[in-house]
């Protein structure tokens, strides 16, 4: 049975309207959302101290302590606050591609199915615009934030594709869920086919001091081959991520209670589970360690999703559709690049990201795949 979603759209009468920007987090409005949530009774938010969090791009993310008037039961000290970003670029590019949307949707409709591995929203709404939008969730703290630049220990690995299973597991083959209009792969595989090709011929120049020999050639075989790659991603389909990195990851959340939960689920859509696994080994884990496991974690994955009931989806496919998706990571660095305010920070994450993937994908043949 479907677990009850929220409402898509919050009552505003009821004393907590979607706001717009940081500003808006007032301790009125913090208040009155808790209250909704059933976390809070008789006491009042008096105070709420903001503290950005995480390294999204397309997003402002925010930390947010908070005071009483009086202490009560339950009260939670920190919340997490999610917004649009405050860049006038990555703002538009997160609302034209329906970024904003698939997240919010994802909070309301998908995540209450999913258990530990995701936060609990306690508000999630978007305006008819799909520019603004406000997530509020509690907070998974204490935990340890995964890096990108510097990779993860194996055990680490082992534990964020044994969560990629637990996450895909419940809605293996839903098609109800998944031909939803904003879970659709229409919007985002049409933009990706369209883009990838002078996304690349944009970022090699401002990438060329940091690109490994024979990658920037690697960029060029796959952006002509990106159609053809998309056609031969085909059922079965679950729920994917599609940014499922260490910069999206929590460690030992919840005080050491959650493994591993998921963040920023903006680019969610449907596609083939392993493609999250493929992305996650690819840009994760240093070339010698990932060459040294790769294919223990993806058996790894693919016994975790037997055990939870997926069938009809033998070894040989999962090992095949990884090997076919390997090439995902130079998309989201590629495209990421192209759309996203530049950083110093950012733009050493993504250079990263495309070295990695573009060795994993000689490493395991996948041009060759494409027809």
């Amino acid at each position: 049975m479907t677990a009850p979603a929220l409402p898509l759209r919050h009552d505003s009468a009821a004393g907590h309207p979607l706001i717009d920007g940081p500003a808006g987090l007032t301790p009125a409005w913090l208040t009155a959302v808790l209250r909704a949530a059933g976390r809070l009774h008789a006491a009042r938010v008096i105070e709420a101290v903001a503290t950005p969090v995480g390294n999204g791009m397309l997003g402002t993310n925010l930390r947010l302590t908070l005071a009483y008037d009086t202490a009560e039961a339950g009260a939670p000290a920190t919340l997490v606050a999610k917004l649009a970003a405050a860049g006038e670029t990555s703002r538009a590019s997160g609302a034209a591609l329906g970024l904003y949307e698939r997240e919010t949707r994802f909070y309301q409709i998908v995540a209450p199915r999913l258990g530990s591995s995701v936060a609990t929203a306690l508000f999630a709404d978007i305006a008819a615009d799909k520019t603004t939008f406000c997530l509020l969730f509690e907070d998974l703290a204490p935990a340890r934030g995964g890096d990108q630049l510097s990779g993860c220990s194996l055990a680490d690995a082992e534990a964020a594709v044994d969560t990629a299973a637990a996450l895909h597991a419940p809605l293996w083959g839903d098609a109800d869920t998944l031909s939803a209009p904003w879970m659709s792969r229409d919007v985002m595989v049409g933009m990706y086919s369209t883009q990838m090709p002078p996304c690349v011929e944009a970022i090699k120049p401002r990438f060329a001091q940091l690109l490994e020999p024979g990658v920037p050639a690697i960029l060029d075989q796959f952006a002509a081959a990106i159609v053809p790659w998309f056609a031969q991603q085909t059922a079965p389909f679950t729920i994917t991520h599609h940014d499922y990195r260490l910069d999206n990851l929590l460690f030992d959340a919840r005080g050491g209670t959650t493994p591993v939960a998921a963040l920023d689920w903006q680019t969610l859509m449907a596609g083939p589970g392993v493609l999250d696994v493929a992305y996650f080994i690819g840009a994760g884990l240093l070339a010698e360690v990932r060459r040294a496991n790769e294919e223990a974690l993806v058996r790894r994955y693919h016994a975790a999703l037997v055990s939870r009931g997926v069938s009809g989806y033998d070894w040989n496919r999962c090992w095949h559709d990884y090997r076919l998706t390997a090439p995902h990571g130079l998309i989201m660095a590629v495209v990421g690049a192209a759309i996203t305010t530049p950083t110093e920070r950012g733009d050493r994450m993504l250079s990263t990201m495309i070295n990695r993937h573009a060795q994993q994908m000689v490493d395991l043949g996948s041009l060759a795949l494409i027809r």
